[in-house]
């Protein structure tokens, strides 16, 4: 799967990336003696093993085209990050997923108990960071107000997406609901926070907040393909299917197949994980395939990401633009 990113995002990568770690770095230092356990180690465990650092980047990007100083919305862009990766230490966790980035994830690493420690430190390491934001003390209240707002929002989605599994047939809307919470916060969130950073008046603010809603929906459908018909750097291709999560293409079918083949995925889906072989994950594939929802997800993804094309508009673009051409980039050769 072709995987290059936008040449804009890019040079944003490479114009921040370095920024955005030392930022973090000041505010919490690397270990004295790397592998030591400790939170510090933890947290740079984790960072250490990659990212592309897309939702801080929108920050800055997205406050640079608005006319603000994006060195005054970094320590909120490096607060998004830290959140953003705290859910992935917490998730890994909860899905058991054993590898991420092509690295064995924090619990495997250091034990479930230090993973829900370095994932609640990350949380709070975020906060602060958000908090040392240096703009007026009003838009500093709206700005940690509705960072408070958000996460609670992600927090939401991730319960919901728990009680979806012991649903035999989750709705499209259910689905919905859950991503709305657990991915499209953590989208909405930046662009909102960049546009607070700006000066925007509140309605300008929730105009664009809900462009970050779409472009993280599109994100998890995205994500939802990688994980059937990509590479996500994990411990097996459809991880989700093992771990009985309901992603667009499963719920698509098992609304839509014919009865026996929607009983079929079910019982697998429904299998615990230690349980489901390789032969049940191919069989679930080739049902997914059969009943047209890897084509359902992708029809999804072209249409989403018209609606953003059509809502952006200058300065804002190019730049978020590029963002949606990066977040496709890993499934580009099947859209």
């Amino acid at each position: 799967m072709a995987t290059a990113l936008p040449q804009s995002i890019q040079a944003a990568i490479e114009r921040w990336g370095g920024r955005i770690l030392d930022t973090i770095g000041a505010d919490a230092t690397r270990p004295q003696t790397p592998g030591d356990g400790s939170y510090a180690d933890m947290l740079w465990y984790h960072l250490d093993t990659g990212g592309k650092r897309l939702r801080p980047i929108i920050v800055l990007l997205t406050s640079e085209a608005l006319g603000a100083d994006p060195e005054h919305a970094l320590p909120f862009a490096c607060g998004v990050e830290l959140l953003h990766n705290a859910t992935l230490v917490h998730d890994d966790y909860q899905d058991g997923d054993t590898v991420r980035r092509g690295e064995p994830t924090i619990w495997q690493r250091y034990g479930w108990e230090q993973s829900i420690n370095a994932g609640d430190g990350l949380y709070f390491s975020g906060l602060g960071l958000v908090a040392q934001t240096p703009i007026a003390d009003r838009d500093l209240r709206r700005l940690t107000a509705m960072t408070a707002q958000r996460m609670l929002q992600v927090i939401q989605g991730q319960v919901d997406e728990f009680r979806l599994k012991g649903v035999d047939r989750p709705t499209e809307a259910e689905y919905m609901g859950v991503i709305r919470g657990k991915t499209a916060g953590l989208f909405a969130l930046p662009i909102e926070g960049a546009a607070i950073c700006a000066g925007l008046p509140d309605e300008e603010v929730t105009r664009l907040a809900q462009v970050g809603d779409t472009m993280g929906l599109l994100f998890q459908v995205q994500d939802d393909l990688l994980d059937l018909i990509g590479q996500k750097g994990r411990d097996q291709i459809a991880t989700d299917i093992a771990e009985g999560k309901p992603s667009l293409p499963v719920v698509h079918a098992l609304n839509n197949a014919g009865a026996d083949d929607a009983a079929t995925l079910a019982g697998i889906v429904n299998k615990p994980r230690s349980e489901t072989t390789p032969a049940d994950i191919r069989r679930a594939l080739d049902l997914l395939h059969a009943n047209g929802s890897i084509e359902y997800g992708l029809n999804m993804i072209r249409t989403w990401r018209a609606e953003l094309t059509e809502a952006l508009q200058p300065p804002l673009d190019g730049v978020l633009g590029g963002v949606v051409t990066a977040i496709v980039a890993p499934i580009a050769e099947s859209l």
